[in-house]
């Protein structure tokens, strides 16, 4: 009798494993050429992110309603004009700089596509902002998650971003402070400017 159902529960185990197989092998040309499309639009993103250069072009890879988080600030924002707000390279002029022109602002190590999704791992390279250097000292990696709408479009970004100990603790204290839901001081996120 327990060599009946030993054998009854592997087939049933058998067949799952064969139904879910199955289901994950389902994928159409439509589903293949539109994850390519994404990975393509990822890659250009990527590229533009990593020269620093387009701010134009930068912007244009999201929608308007774009749902943007950064994990390790605390930080919540839900358009693209308060995330222009938090990245403003148009507004820097020459508060950042590259160690040489043609350096490249991030090394893309992986970039994985399913679906609608790409999660992207790298590291910032180092860079001068307001005259000092921002190195490489404590790690300056990234994880990278975007979501893509069906006009590849980022409806939604999730940054993992290795900060430095002095952004990190100004995070800290500003959530004891305020609470996790606050806007750091330095983000204006008035309409009216």
């Amino acid at each position: 009798m327990k060599h009946i159902l030993f054998q009854s529960g592997w087939s049933v185990l058998f067949a799952i494993l064969l139904t879910t197989h199955g289901c994950n092998q389902t994928k159409t040309t439509k589903d293949t050429d539109f994850e390519q499309a994404v990975r393509t639009k990822a890659v250009d993103y990527f590229e533009t992110f990593s020269e620093r250069t387009d701010w134009n072009k930068f912007c244009s890879f999201y929608r308007e309603d774009v749902h943007f988080k950064d994990i390790a600030l605390q930080l919540e924002l839900d358009s693209l004009w308060k995330f222009k707000r938090f990245y403003k390279w148009d507004e820097e002029g020459n508060r950042f700089k590259k160690l040489f022109p043609e350096q490249k602002h991030l090394d893309l190590k992986s970039l994985v596509v399913e679906g609608y999704t790409v999660a992207a791992k790298g590291n910032v390279n180092p860079f001068y902002y307001d005259g000092s250097l921002i190195d490489t000292e404590w790690g300056m990696e990234f994880t990278i998650w975007l979501r893509f709408d069906e006009h590849l479009k980022i409806i939604e970004q999730i940054d993992w971003m290795e900060y430095d100990p002095a952004t990190l603790e100004n995070t800290i204290k500003r959530c004891r402070e305020n609470g996790s839901e606050a806007i750091p001081e330095w983000l204006n996120l008035s309409k009216n400017d």
